[in-house]
């Protein structure tokens, strides 16, 4: 690739090595007056020496200073690459000598910059594509009422503006995760720890999705004696439990079962919800936690596809793992394990 950086300079190292060899001959020819009766035939001709080992010098660090400018060079052309959006440029680094290390952290900034403009760009598209389809549907059911007029019977009516309600919580639903996993996503740690029942709050969760499971007459097995002590954060963890335990009532039909199992490990919790719904294929498992993943026969509402990714970052965050075990038509089981303090 042509060059399109230009070092100049270096012309300090000249004149410092100049400066060098006219202080060494001097402090030589100084010395041997002292010590050893140089005459004033001697002086001159270590003068005479002066200019010849300054042009010495010069010629010595010409290829020097060459090699080093070229590899300057080289990196300054990444840079002017990386400015100009060029985030898949690479140094080559063979041959690099001592400038090798830096032109593999130059590489690993410009790989790690790619990653997150395509991550970016993957989100824009998934996002901007989830958006559309509640958009659609608002604006579709709303033009219906407004050229149909009084022509609707109330029937329609209301199923129309059903549908407008049911899209504008998906909207609203989607927006306040997505909203989410992002804060999650831009976290490198938990902060605001402390000491709390992490059953209790699974019991707490459960309340909060007490209609549900009262509405497809879903059994709860939990023990109610059940405590298992965590230091964490209560409000991301609480995000866990509800993702986890709403999927659990979503895929679970009516007059199923979920079960939460919990126990205290050497290592920390260890927390199993297990549902008797319609199941996964190994397919299905490889992708639910990836944003906006979708596998959804049995609902009308869809979801968000944004639950179980938050979920995994929340775990990730926390040090912990997150594995389920599914088969089609056997319900799955999601198991969280966190480590401790």
């Amino acid at each position: 690739m042509e060059k399109r950086i230009r070092i100049r300079g270096f012309i300090w190292v000249y004149i410092i090595g100049i400066i060098v060899a006219i202080a060494g001959v001097m402090g030589f020819g100084a010395l041997g007056t002292l010590y050893f009766d140089f005459d004033d035939r001697s002086a001159m001709i270590m003068l005479a020496m002066i200019p010849i080992m300054a042009v010495t010098y010069a010629l010595a660090m010409r290829p020097v200073i060459k090699s080093i400018r070229g590899r300057m060079e080289k990196l300054a052309d990444g840079m002017y690459e990386v400015s100009n959006g060029n985030l898949g440029y690479r140094i080559e680094t063979s041959g690099a000598g001592e400038y090798k290390e830096l032109y593999k952290t130059f590489n690993n900034m410009t790989s790690e910059l790619q990653k997150t403009r395509d991550e970016m760009e993957n989100f824009t598209n998934e996002f901007a594509h989830e958006f559309k389809t509640p958009i659609t549907a608002i604006s579709g059911f709303a033009d219906v009422l407004m050229e149909a007029g009084d022509s609707l019977t109330p029937e329609e009516r209301s199923e129309y503006l059903q549908m407008i309600s049911e899209e504008s919580h998906r909207l609203l639903n989607l927006s306040q995760n997505t909203l989410l996993l992002t804060k999650l996503e831009a976290m490198q740690i938990v902060i605001e720890k402390e000491n709390y029942d992490l059953a209790e709050q699974i019991r707490y969760c459960l309340i909060l999705l007490g209609m549900s499971i009262d509405k497809k007459h879903i059994e709860i097995d939990m023990d109610e004696d059940l405590v298992l002590p965590y230091y964490g954060n209560q409000e991301i963890m609480q995000h866990v439990w509800v993702n986890l335990l709403n999927n659990a009532v979503k895929f679970t039909p009516e007059n199923g079962t979920i079960r939460v199992w919990g126990s205290r490990t050497d290592d920390g919790v260890e927390v199993r919800i297990t549902d008797t719904g319609i199941g996964m294929d190994a397919k299905t498992m490889e992708k639910i936690f990836d944003k906006y993943y979708q596998n959804d026969p049995v609902s009308i509402n869809k979801g968000s596809g944004i639950g179980l990714s938050i979920v995994k970052r929340i775990v990730t965050l926390c040090g912990g793992e997150i594995a389920v075990k599914s088969e089609p038509g056997s319900g799955s089981t999601f198991t969280v394990r966190l480590p401790k303090k």
